[in-house]
C-alpha cells in the first residue's frame, strides 16, 4: 500500500514537473514571438523615419535644382517639363514658389514673346490662314509652314496661348495649363488659378467691347470678391484685387463699345438692367460688392435707369474707394 502511494505521488509530482516546463517553454516562446513582433514594429520605425528624412533631403535638392535653372535663364518649355516631374514630390508651399515663380516669368518673358507674333509680317497672315481653317493649337503638327509650326510649338509649350483681338494675333497666359498643378498648392493658389483659368478661357472682353454676358460680369466679380475676403493674406491677392476692380469698373460702366448706358438717350442697357436684378434677387448674403450694386439700381430707379449727374457722381466714388 505504502508503494502504490510513493508510485502515485511520483506520478503527480512528474506531471507537475512537466506541467511547468510546457508552461514555461510556451511563456518563453510567447515572448519571444511578442519580442520579434516588437522588433519587428522597432525596425520599422527608422525605416519610416529615414523616408521622412530623404523627402526633406529629396525637397531640398528640387528646390535647389529649381533655383538653378531660374539662375541660368532656362527656357519656359524648360521650366515647365520641370515642374510636371517635380512639383508632385514637394510640399504645398514649396509647390507654390515653384508655380509663383512660373508665372512671373511667363510675364516677365511675354513682350519679348509677343515680338516672334509682329516682327516678321509673314507671321500675322500665316496665323489668320490657320485660325480660318478653325485652327486648333494641340494639332500644330498639321501645319505645313514649319516657321508658324515652330513658333506655336514653342508657345505651346511654354504655357502660352494664342488670342487675336482687332485682327492681330498675339500670345496670352494660359492659366488652364495650371490647373494640372492645383492639386499641389496651396488652397488660396487653387482658388486663384480656377479664377485666371476662367479669364483666359473666356477674355471679357475684346475691341473695346464685353464679349461674355452681364451676368457672367457679375459672377465673376462675386467670385473675385470671394476669393479677396477669404484670403487676405495671399501672395496673389492685389491681382485679385486689380481684376475685381476692373470688374467693378464694367459693373458701373460697360466698355466704349459696349456701354452700361446708350451714348444717343442716356438709357440703361435693358439685358444689364434684368441681369441686375435677377442678381440681387438671388443673392441675399452680405457683400460689399452686392451693396455697391443693390445702391446703384436703387440710384437708377430714381433717376429713371438714365445716367444723370446724381448717378455719375456714385460712379465716381465707388471707383475712388478703391484706390
Amino acid at each position: 500500500m505504502k508503494i502504490k502511494n510513493v508510485r502515485n505521488s511520483f506520478i503527480k509530482n512528474f506531471l507537475l514537473i512537466v506541467s511547468t516546463a510546457v508552461f514555461a517553454v510556451g511563456m518563453m516562446a510567447g515572448c519571444k514571438f511578442e519580442d520579434n513582433k516588437a522588433s519587428a514594429n522597432n525596425s520599422y520605425k527608422p525605416t519610416d523615419s529615414n523616408t521622412a528624412a530623404n523627402r526633406v533631403v529629396d525637397q531640398e535638392k528640387i528646390m535647389e535644382q529649381y533655383q538653378s535653372l531660374l539662375k541660368n535663364n532656362a527656357s519656359l518649355a524648360e521650366i515647365v517639363k520641370f515642374m510636371d516631374g517635380n512639383v508632385s514630390q514637394v510640399s504645398s508651399n514649396n509647390a507654390v514658389m515653384i508655380v509663383d515663380e512660373f508665372e512671373k516669368r511667363q510675364k516677365e518673358f511675354l513682350p519679348e514673346f509677343e515680338k516672334k507674333f509682329v516682327e516678321n509680317g509673314d507671321i500675322q497672315s500665316k496665323m489668320a490662314e490657320a485660325f480660318l481653317q478653325e485652327f486648333d493649337i494641340s494639332k500644330i503638327d498639321s501645319i505645313e509652314d514649319e516657321e508658324l509650326q515652330m513658333l506655336l510649338k514653342e508657345t505651346k509649350e511654354s504655357g502660352y496661348k494664342v488670342e487675336t483681338a482687332e485682327g492681330t494675333f498675339f500670345p496670352v497666359i494660359n492659366y488652364e495649363v495650371y490647373k494640372k498643378y492645383s492639386d499641389y498648392v496651396t488652397d488660396d493658389f487653387r482658388e486663384y488659378i480656377n479664377i485666371m483659368a476662367v479669364e483666359s478661357n473666356n477674355t471679357p472682353a475684346k475691341d473695346a467691347a464685353l464679349v461674355i454676358s452681364w451676368e457672367e460680369i457679375l459672377n465673376r466679380a462675386l467670385k473675385q470678391e470671394k476669393f479677396i475676403a477669404g484670403y487676405p493674406d495671399s501672395i496673389r491677392i492685389d491681382d485679385i484685387k486689380g481684376l475685381y476692380k476692373r470688374y467693378l469698373s464694367f459693373t458701373l460702366f460697360g466698355l466704349n463699345n459696349t456701354p452700361l448706358f446708350s451714348y444717343d438717350s442716356n438709357t440703361m442697357n435693358s439685358e444689364a438692367k434684368q441681369a441686375y436684378v435677377d442678381v440681387l434677387k438671388t443673392n441675399s448674403k452680405d457683400s460689399g460688392y452686392l451693396k455697391i450694386l443693390r445702391d446703384y439700381m436703387s440710384l437708377m430707379e430714381r433717376n429713371g435707369y438714365k445716367l444723370t449727374n446724381e448717378v455719375k457722381k456714385y460712379q465716381e466714388q465707388v471707383i475712388e474707394k478703391l484706390d
